[in-house]
C-alpha cells in the first residue's frame, strides 16, 4: 500500500526525531550530533517525509562537487514498504534531473538494494568490511542524471 507523504526541508526541532528514526533502523546510527553537523552545513540539505503530522521518514543528501551524495535514509519501522523512501529519493532526483546520485549500502540490506535498481541505481563499486556491527561490505551505487541539451534561441 502506497503513503503518500509530503517531502519537506527537515526542520531544526525534529533532529531528535530523525535520529530516534536511525536508531531504531541502523545498528550503528547516526548520532543526533552528526544530525545537527549536518543541518547546518551549506552543502546538506535533509529531507523530511511528513504522513500528517508524523515524521515518517528522512533523507541526508549533500552535494559533492557535480554529484548529489544520498548520506543517509530511513523510514520508521511503522512506515516501512509503503513507499516513503521511494517519494523521499523521487522528490531529490527531481530537483536535481541533471546530476549523478551516489550512495552506498550494505551488501545485506537486500530491500534496500532494490529500491535503488527500481530507481535507476546501478552498483560501480564494492569496498570488503565497510561496516561493522555487523561486519560486512558496501554496495556502491550511482545514478546518472538526465542530460539537459541547451537550445539556442
Amino acid at each position: 500500500m502506497m503513503q503518500k507523504a509530503e517531502i519537506l526541508p527537515l526542520k531544526a526541532a525534529q533532529l531528535p526525531e530523525a535520529a530516534e528514526i536511525a536508531a531504531c533502523s541502523f545498528p550503528d546510527p547516526w548520532s543526533l550530533a552528526l544530525f545537527e553537523a549536518a543541518f547546518v552545513q551549506a552543502d546538506t540539505q535533509i529531507w523530511a517525509a511528513m504522513v500528517e503530522d508524523v515524521l515518517a521518514g528522512y533523507l541526508v543528501l549533500q552535494r559533492l562537487g557535480e554529484e548529489q551524495s544520498v548520506d543517509d535514509i530511513a523510514v520508521l519501522p511503522s512506515y516501512r514498504r509503503q513507499g516513503i523512501a521511494e517519494q523521499l529519493l523521487q522528490t531529490v532526483h527531481a530537483m536535481f534531473p541533471d546530476r549523478n546520485f551516489i550512495l552506498e549500502v550494505r551488501e545485506y540490506n537486500t530491500a534496500a538494494i532494490a529500491l535503488y535498481q527500481k530507481l535507476g541505481y546501478e552498483q560501480v563499486g564494492f569496498r570488503k568490511r565497510y561496516y561493522t556491527n555487523p561486519a560486512e561490505g558496501a554496495v556502491l551505487m550511482t545514478r546518472h542524471g538526465v542530460s539537459v541539451e541547451k537550445s539556442e534561441r
